[in-house]
């Protein structure tokens, strides 16, 4: 839902409607459950114990030249000795673990903490001799030829 819309909505309904009536839908608790699971808002002040993060982390561009595939993961903070890599035929796995790095009372979180893996599907298959990884400044950059080009001639018999 897109917030935007929603308060345009709510803008031209209360030209609408008296005061007493929005009081009165805002103040159920049904409202309340309804925006506090579908937007997170949160109260000033409340720390999260985890920050959103979905099942793509870590965020990932894939190029592709002439020569090689191309895979960029982002992942800040975290120490090389701390990811794991392994690929499989048309697929790469990223694991990974990040502590807290500052003890004392969180007040926002915003920055992902723990354990994290993602499978990503790659645009064409590698062999795991093949494959080149690199990590610097929170960034991982995994490499490989491609074996195959855009297009491949078959004779015709």
């Amino acid at each position: 839902m897109d917030m935007n819309k929603m308060l345009q909505w709510m803008d031209l309904a209360k030209k609408y409607q008296s005061n007493d009536f929005w009081s009165g839908i805002f103040e159920q608790p049904s409202f309340d459950e309804f925006m506090k699971s579908n937007f997170d808002f949160g109260q000033p002040g409340e720390a999260k114990s985890e920050p959103v993060r979905g099942k793509n982390f870590p965020p990932t561009d894939i190029y592709l030249t002439d020569e090689e595939v191309i895979l960029v993961a982002d992942l800040p903070g975290y120490l090389r000795e701390d990811i794991q890599l392994s690929v499989s035929g048309i697929k790469v796995l990223i694991k990974g673990s990040k502590k807290t790095l500052i003890k004392g009372e969180l007040v926002q979180q915003e920055r992902y903490n723990g354990d994290f893996e993602r499978i990503i599907q790659l645009p064409e298959p590698v062999l795991p001799n093949q494959v080149r990884a690199k990590f610097s400044n929170g960034l991982l950059i995994i490499s490989y030829k491609r074996q195959f080009s855009n297009e491949e001639q078959v004779p015709i018999e």
